[in-house]
Parts: C-alpha cells; structure tokens; sequence
C-alpha cells in the first residue's frame, strides 16, 4: 500500500511520541495495515519507548542463558538503547516545556 508523505510523518511522529504502532493503526489510520504502518516508522529508525523498553527486557532475559562473549555484545547493545531512551526523554521534556510556556504557566 502507498502511503502518502503526510501520513508517513504524521506516523513516525506519532511512534516518537511513544504511541504503539497498535493504537496507531487502531485509532489513526483503521485503513491501513499494521505491517505498512511498522514499516513507515521502523524504517525511518524510529522506535517507540515501549517498543525500546522491550527490546531491552528481551535482551537482558537473553543474558542468562548467553556465553560471556555474546554478553559483552548484549551490553553494548543495552548501553545504545538505554541512551536512545534518555535521549527521547530529554526530547519529551524540552518539548512539554515549550508547551506549558505556550500555554502560559
């Protein structure tokens, strides 16, 4: 399906604000199939908070089981996403300043 340039933003924008790619499709774009919507935002690099903090308990689940080699790939992998998530969160925050000066408190 081809998806317009607008809606394509409107959805990585969406995603970046921490929306589930389900409730995206759910409640912004019914027409659209779920696989279309992950692929517009996944493969503009954005990933959501909660799809960041899975990816993250996923990786550290791994580590139990996982030999010492393939611990130190993990951990840096963890080191990335954890730093992906402080970086969106200092975004969030810039942002809900703005709109509280915005709307005046």
């Amino acid at each position: 399906m081809t998806i317009s340039e607008k809606d394509a933003k409107k959805m990585r924008r969406l995603a970046k604000e921490g929306k589930p790619i389900s409730r995206i499709v759910r409640e912004d774009f019914p027409n659209v199939d779920y696989w279309d919507v992950y692929i517009e935002v996944y493969g503009a690099g954005e990933r959501s908070s909660r799809g960041i903090r899975r990816m993250i308990t996923t990786r550290l689940n791994s580590l139990v089981d996982s030999t010492k080699g393939e611990r130190r790939g993990t951990v840096l992998e963890l080191r990335e996403l954890v730093w992906e998530l402080y970086e969106k969160h200092k975004s969030n925050h810039a942002k809900l300043d703005k709109i509280r000066k915005a709307l005046g408190e």
